[in-house]
């Protein structure tokens, strides 16, 4: 999987190009738990990632993976997508997103799996809501997630952002609150997040989570670098 990561690397380096509409960003923390759609994919680990964006005429198009080191067990999750955003008045955008998602899982017990998504969210300085679909054709998971988030500007030039978000799915229920702190300096932004997680997963039926959310507390902190 590590040499995923790296062929990954290199595949958005050629799409990004030297170009002022695009983006290469590199990132690396820790997490508590790797939340997958309000659920715990993995426990304890260490995280590093890479993703490209390229703003084409007609909408952005995007790639990305995160790979979890946890000894023999690593797993990853890679992503490709594009969207589009269209201004409907002064400060006020519709953003649309498709994605496709593969996980690997690399946990025993948990399938690899290939999930499609679209999300479509309401942009403006103020509050952002969102509503987001997900099918996993592998594990015959389906689910709408409604949710609310907002980046606000503080003093000294730290930037919190606050969400929520509440999920229905075809085999389970969740629910999160989210604050992400991060104080961007140049190309580097360093962040950590708490949030709290509840959901009636049910562990002993379905393998593609680690286990049930009741109240949990989740926290991830990293550095992400942009050039």
């Amino acid at each position: 999987m590590k040499k995923l990561l790296v062929l990954l690397a290199l595949f958005a380096a050629h799409i990004a190009g030297a170009q002022d509409n695009s983006s290469i960003s590199v990132e690396a923390g820790y997490n508590n738990h790797y939340i997958v759609n309000g659920v715990s994919r993995s426990d304890a680990t260490a995280f590093v990632g890479v993703g490209a964006v390229k703003s084409l005429k007609y909408a952005d198009v995007y790639l990305g993976g995160t790979l979890l080191a946890n000894g023999d067990l690593d797993q990853s999750h890679w992503f490709v997508g594009s969207g589009k955003s269209v201004s409907l008045f002064e400060k006020v955008s519709l953003r649309g997103d498709a994605t496709v998602t593969r996980h690997q899982a690399g946990t025993i017990g948990i399938p690899n799996s290939t999930e499609f998504g679209a999300k479509l969210a309401l942009a403006n300085p103020w509050v952002t809501p969102y509503v987001r679909g997900t099918y996993d054709i592998d594990l015959d998971q389906r689910g709408v997630f409604v949710g609310l988030q907002r980046a606000q500007t503080l003093p000294w030039g730290f930037v919190v952002t606050p969400s929520a978000e509440y999920g229905y799915v075809n085999t389970y229920k969740s629910l999160s609150a989210k604050l992400n702190l991060s104080r961007p300096i140049g190309a580097f932004v360093p962040y950590a997040e708490v949030g709290w997680f509840d959901n009636d997963f049910e562990s002993s039926k379905y393998k593609f989570s680690t286990g049930e959310f009741s109240g949990d507390i989740v926290y991830a902190a990293g550095l992400k670098y942009t050039f």
